[in-house]
């Protein structure tokens, strides 16, 4: 018995002298070196998600124009050239949910300046795509209401937490630096890179043959109406990008995507900019719906044109 507890004992002062320091030696470096990456990387990254999802929550400026959606705002719309205010707040893989989520964090705010949204024709869905967009404010209350089930119990530790995202946290930080293939500015992402014709011309087959349906979530509709009908003081201005003519040969709905722009319309603070069927040529197409450089160029220009005479 007096060998075991000594053994015991002996053991215990090994924790005490060598494991634990160990332990809480990992954990500094760790948590050391997660303060350096979100400072350095995270938050040094405009179109990086994590730090869009942290500017809407933190940043509060009175005269920013901001431009929420999905790939589609992200890619299209160079806020530059719209003018020195806006900011696109566009997330590859997002929907609706999404674009909720960031309109009631900029609602929050004591602010008049209107608001831009992406709408896509397939209407109002769900889709909250990447995961490492949400992992820098995890812990927000809002943050987690819209992640839910994708939620986890290692996004709550520190250093552990971005494990599987570094990667994807330094490409768009570079990105951001060297653009190579991309243009970035002010939040916004665009391809520089067009695709060869003949490649083109097989995604647009292929796009021909894709069956494309609008159809409004009606829980979606409702947040999205409550909130336009709450803030008067708000300008909601929708705009719908160019899309490829090849995305309208097997669209189904079409008069229930007209009927629900023209329930928008019905709101004295809505306004509605579309330019769906634009014939944009092929050269300036990323892909059947998303555009270059160049168109997004373009489209930026019409968009500010047009947002002058409003």
């Amino acid at each position: 018995m007096t060998q075991h507890n000594s053994s015991t004992s002996s053991f215990k002062r090994f924790c005490l002298k060598f494991a634990l320091p160990i332990i809480c030696l990992f954990f500094f470096v760790g948590y050391a070196f997660q303060f350096f990456f979100e400072q350095s990387i995270i938050l040094k990254s405009e179109i990086n998600g994590s730090y869009k999802i942290n500017r809407i929550i933190a940043k509060s400026d009175v005269d920013e124009i901001p431009l929420f959606g999905s790939s589609r705002m992200l890619g299209n719309v160079i806020p530059g050239i719209l003018g020195p205010h806006y900011f696109n707040y566009g997330l590859n893989g997002t929907q609706d949910d999404v674009i909720l989520f960031f309109l009631v964090e900029e609602l929050k705010k004591n602010k008049t300046t209107p608001i831009l949204i992406n709408f896509d024709i397939d209407g109002l869905n769900n889709a909250t795509g990447d995961i490492a967009n949400y992992l820098y404010n995890v812990d927000n209350d809002n943050v987690q209401r819209l992640i839910g089930p994708n939620d986890q119990l290692h996004y709550h530790i520190p250093f552990v937490k971005y494990f599987g995202f570094y990667e994807a946290y330094f490409k768009d930080y570079l990105t951001g630096r060297i653009a190579l293939t991309k243009f970035t500015n002010q939040g916004a992402s665009v391809e520089k890179n067009a695709l060869l014709p003949a490649i083109f011309k097989q995604v647009v087959e292929q796009r021909r043959n894709y069956f494309l349906t609008f159809k409004n979530d009606s829980v979606l509709q409702k947040r999205f109406d409550n909130l336009v009908i709450q803030h008067p003081e708000r300008m909601f201005i929708f705009i719908i990008a160019p899309y490829h003519e090849s995305s309208f040969k097997r669209f189904n709905n079409e008069e229930g995507l007209n009927a629900y722009l023209r329930h928008l319309q019905t709101y004295k603070n809505v306004r509605l900019l579309n330019f769906s069927k634009a014939n944009y040529p092929d050269s300036l197409y990323f892909n059947t719906q998303h555009l270059n450089y160049n168109g997004a160029v373009k489209f930026s220009k019409t968009l500010r044109d047009t947002l002058a005479k409003m």
